[in-house]
């Protein structure tokens, strides 16, 4: 969590956050064939960018092959994606796209 110091009636946050412990980090493999895979599409809430990553999703889905384009949403674009939205992601698609609009 980040340090926080209160000064008089204002809160003041380090955003730098916490200095996360080392460990083994890998990207997952790259399937061969995105053909009959999920795209997961997640947009941050902010204006317009569900309507870019719908027209995005229908383009990668005619291109590509997808079998299901499943749109996920932030509740807030300021705030990290809820932890059911993040398990429904996991367990739901092969593939995620983020976006942001504005």
């Amino acid at each position: 969590m980040a340090d926080t110091v209160m000064v008089k009636n204002v809160r003041l946050v380090d955003p730098s956050g916490v200095q996360l412990p080392a460990g083994d980090f890998r990207l997952n493999d790259r399937p061969a064939s995105l053909e009959g895979k999920t795209l997961g599409l997640l947009e941050n809430s902010k204006a317009n960018s569900d309507k870019v990553l719908n027209e995005l999703g229908l383009m990668l889905q005619e291109k590509y092959g997808f079998k299901e384009v499943r749109m996920f949403s932030k509740h807030s674009a300021s705030l990290p994606t809820k932890s059911e939205t993040i398990e429904d992601m996991l367990n739901g698609v092969d593939v995620l796209i983020t976006g942001v609009g504005d």
